[in-house]
């Protein structure tokens, strides 16, 4: 049986997504890949599963198959819906 990738997404909250993100541009980071949006996007589906397989299955494949997109999109259906605001200078 394959080992479970920590990394793997099921999109079960806005703090999953994050640590998703964070984990794939790491990866692509240590694999010299980080500019390569095909790559890092075809990476990114290899480890999701349950809900998030799903949503990522009827993604258009443009989006699919291009990090920047991908990254936007997961964002926007499992983040918060805008990014948090800055701390306060007071």
């Amino acid at each position: 049986m394959p080992e479970r990738n920590r990394s793997t997404f099921r999109g079960s909250n806005a703090a999953e997504a994050e640590d998703f993100i964070q984990a794939v541009r790491r990866k692509a980071w240590a694999e010299q890949k980080q500019f390569d949006y095909s790559w890092t996007a075809a990476f990114a589906a290899t480890q999701m599963s349950g809900p998030a397989l799903w949503w990522h299955a009827s993604l258009p494949r443009d989006v699919q198959s291009d990090w920047g997109k991908l990254e936007l999109a997961l964002l926007d259906k499992f983040g918060l819906g805008q990014p948090p605001a800055p701390p306060s200078s007071r």
